[in-house]
């Protein structure tokens, strides 16, 4: 059980843990190294440097200590300088432990540590957080981490950063080398954690605190499985993306902690379409391939060594992975190939001789990617002429019409493709939401005056594809669909909001195609401007699917001003018929559609409010529908008086019952415009879509 530390008391800091994660720290300069400063240069100073310097080896973001590692480590600690003795003494054995991964000994330091009374409580905050968020209790890692930052110092500040900088964009790191370089009473580190934690919040549709924990666990394996083991050698191609100067991992544990496990990966070791003999296994660098499902596109990223041992960058093009290990070699074959020299098929400003084995070696390498991305078919495809694939690079001295000419073309567009995706993951901030994106869902806003003085109630107004969601049979034998639900919004100013609902209902079959489940939650919210992610999936998961069905949207939302000044109109509703359980107010009951469909009979029903109208006035009501496509037919108009309010709130209920049995089947777009008689002012028009049904007879 974790309790949080008080900011002025001791007590237990950690008890029963059982998965940690490597912290970061600030020996000196060296800021990718977990060591305690205070430890590294009381070691030092009393001449024992060569122990300081295997400390801080092994706690470098690079080394991975095992227990016996550490164990070993410590008994020499004891042996030439009598042990541990200080506060900052345990948080470094803390640390040790929490790099081997033992929740039992890095808890005892952590105890000697706070006991000590030497080290800062927000340092303990942190570390203790960093425990919990990756033994998943969450809530109280949460209240640790903001507890801490709240009361950080210059050392705390550091750590803060060095935990959440393998996931910030250039722009970010540019902000925070200019907030570091203020004078701390004129900083507020929470404020600037929770704008960067709230934007990663938005884009996976997570509470803050969830994100978070998915970070120190995401960081936790990519530390396991994709550290770093050597330098970066030269500008790779996420460096000059803005890849973190800090990061401990390689390109894949850069990518694995931004944006998490793939959909799809796969690598390439070998020609089944030619002989051994034909091209040496020695021309392909290791390599993978990761491809990342977003609505309607693939990101796709390749990696490889690049003639390293362990460490795998991004590179620009898959045909980079194909170079032959000896410039002067001449690779005969079965296929009667002549291979001479080094080919790089996309980057060398060269004529390089290509003979019918190479040709195949691109096709098949390019084609073991079809199942990441189908568009790599394509690419294959494209080297199918043996005449083009001999003239991939440019050349004045060969020139054989276009089929050069789209080997080229297509390898371009792939460099193309590769540079975005890219810059998409180390420029921007990549997350997505934990569903998988196989469900329709359609939604819109709708804007109400709130009965809360000076806010807006804006309603999410959706409904999702029941084709594929998995309902569970009741005992009378009905089916009961349930979906879950979260709402993320950021205001201009960074701050979050979340709300999380499920929606259910049990009808007497499995539901299908183009049969959908309603979804309605409404917030208050100050005028201004809004981002928002809206999350909705499946409360089950099917067997054998990783992520529940479903599917999310992001937008942008104005919240107007309503409730002042001159007439102003709500947003419309469009429903289908007169009944329905959702309910604006004033006793008025329907179902509205963000498809904004007509009944069979041609008939919609429209909601809406006008506000700062006379009390007790006239006011007209102007609706025009105007065709949005070619087979709708002729715009028409109708026009009709209304009395006004006659309390103080100003405002007025509508609602229309309006036919169109007489109008050409098709999408139109309406127009509501209301004007005050008494005054002459009109509210801005109103636009939204409606579609009359095409089944009407």
């Amino acid at each position: 059980m974790i309790r949080v530390l008080s900011l002025s008391a001791r007590g237990t800091v950690i008890a029963g843990l059982a998965t940690l994660l490597v912290t970061a720290g600030f020996v000196a300069e060296a800021t990718a190294q977990t060591m305690p400063a205070p430890v590294y240069y009381e070691l030092t100073n009393n001449g024992y440097e060569k122990l300081a310097n295997r400390i801080s080896k092994k706690l470098e973001f690079r080394s991975n200590p095992d227990s016996d590692d550490v164990q070993s480590l410590l008994d020499r600690w004891e042996r030439e300088e009598g042990g541990p003795d200080s506060g900052w003494d345990y948080i470094t054995v803390a640390r040790l432990w929490l790099r081997a991964g033992r929740a039992a000994e890095a808890e005892m330091a952590l105890m000697e540590a706070e006991e000590s009374g030497e080290v800062a409580a927000p340092i303990l905050l942190l570390d203790q957080a960093r425990v919990a968020f990756m033994s998943g209790q969450r809530d109280l890692a949460a209240e640790a981490y903001w507890k801490g930052c709240s009361e950080a110092g210059e050392t705390a500040y550091r750590e803060y950063w060095l935990d959440i900088e393998s996931l910030a964009t250039p722009e970010e790191m540019e902000d925070w080398d200019r907030f570091r370089r203020l004078p701390i009473t004129q900083t507020d580190l929470c404020r600037h954690l929770r704008v960067f934690w709230n934007e990663r919040a938005l884009a996976s549709a997570m509470e803050v605190s969830q994100r978070i924990s998915v970070h120190y666990a995401r960081t936790r394996f990519a530390f396991d499985n994709y550290r770093r083991r050597g330098g970066k050698k030269g500008p790779t191609f996420s460096n000059r993306l803005g890849r973190p100067t800090n990061s401990a991992f390689d390109d894949r544990g850069l990518i694995y902690v931004r944006m998490g496990e793939p959909d799809r990966m796969t690598t390439f070791a070998g020609n089944p379409s030619i002989g051994q003999n034909a091209v040496s296994a020695e021309c392909y660098q290791p390599n993978e391939s990761w491809a990342y499902d977003y609505p309607g596109e693939t990101r796709v990223f390749h990696f490889s060594t690049m003639s390293g041992v362990d460490d795998y960058w991004m590179i620009e093009n898959l045909g980079l992975v194909y170079r032959c290990g000896d410039p002067s070699a001449s690779l005969g074959g079965s296929a009667g190939a002549q291979v001479t020299g080094v080919l790089s098929p996309v980057n060398e400003n060269r004529f390089v001789a290509l003979g019918p084995a190479a040709g195949l070696v691109l096709q098949d390498l390019y084609r073991s990617r079809q199942g990441v991305d189908p568009r790599y078919a394509r690419i294959a495809q494209q080297m199918d002429d043996q005449l083009g694939q001999g003239v991939f690079n440019p050349s004045t001295t060969m020139s054989f019409g276009s089929e050069a000419l789209d080997s080229q073309r297509i390898l371009h567009e792939e460099r193309a493709w590769t540079s975005a995706d890219g810059s998409f993951a180390i420029d921007s901030v990549p997350d997505r939401p934990p569903v998988a994106t196989d469900t329709r869902l359609l939604v819109e806003e709708l804007q109400f005056r709130s009965p809360r003085e000076g806010l807006n109630r804006v309603w999410i107004n959706a409904v999702v594809e029941a084709e594929r969601l998995t309902p569970t049979e009741t005992p009378d034998g009905r089916f009961r669909y349930r979906v879950e639900v979260r709402w993320v919004l950021v205001d201009e100013v960074g701050e979050s909001l979340t709300y999380n609902s499920a929606f259910e209902t049990t009808v007497p079959r499995n539901l299908g195609r183009d049969e959908s489940l309603p979804i309605r939650l409404a917030a208050d919210l100050s005028p201004g401007q809004y981002r928002y992610a809206l999350l909705v999936r499946d409360a089950q998961i099917r067997a054998g699917q990783p992520l529940r069905s479903g599917n999310y949207r992001r937008a942008d939302l104005s919240v107007r001003e309503l409730s002042a000044g001159a007439p102003a109109l709500s947003d419309v509703a469009v429903a289908a018929d007169s009944g329905g359980a959702w309910s604006p107010g004033g006793g008025i009951r329907l179902r509205p559609s963000p498809a904004h469909l007509t009944g069979a009979d041609g008939i919609a029903f429209v909601y809406y409010e006008v506000y700062n109208l006379t009390p007790g006035g006239q006011y007209t009501t102007r609706v025009r529908l105007e065709p949005d496509d070619n087979d709708a037919g002729d715009p028409f108009e109708l026009s009709f008086p209304s009395d006004g309010t006659t309390d103080r709130s100003r405002m007025s209920r509508r609602f229309l019952r309006l036919d169109f049995r007489d109008t050409d089947p098709g999408r139109y777009v309406m127009e509501v415009t209301i004007t005050d008689e008494e005054t002459g002012a009109s509210t801005l028009p109103y636009y939204t879509a409606v579609t009359v049904n095409r089944s009407i007879p």
